[in-house]
């Protein structure tokens, strides 16, 4: 593997970019079932549920288009069900969760806020 130093431009920043994903997508499954993140759709492309990273801005019809493909990738993953009971549970910031995005996460859990116990914190 070529040094992150030694390696052309183009070839850091999509180092950089790759690793950026990895660090957006630990960020978004922190606390998730290891099972869960494992066997996740999502992981196979991490930025498209995740979007960019905090410091790229990303237009309004770019990330209409990434939430409806993550969408779908969502419709055919084997942990949907799982992932939709913990984001429920978990109420994530951002991302797209069992083809949800996190304001729909918030607005189906009856919009608590994230002050507010979860059914886990409550049992």
């Amino acid at each position: 593997m070529t040094h992150d130093l030694n390696a052309p431009p183009r070839e850091r920043q999509a180092l950089a970019r790759d690793r950026a994903a990895l660090v957006l997508l630990a960020a978004v499954t922190h606390d998730m079932p290891q099972h869960l993140a494992d066997e996740a759709a999502c992981g196979f492309d991490p930025e498209l549920h995740t979007g960019p990273d905090l410091f790229t801005e990303e237009p309004a019809s770019d990330r209409a288009a990434r939430e409806q493909v993550a969408r779908e990738v969502c419709a055919d993953c084997p942990v949907w069900a799982s992932c939709l009971f913990y984001a429920l549970d978990a109420r994530p910031e951002t991302g797209v969760w069992a083809g949800l995005t996190a304001e729909e996460i918030t607005a189906l859990a009856g919009g608590r806020d994230a002050s507010a116990p979860t059914p886990r914190e409550v049992a």
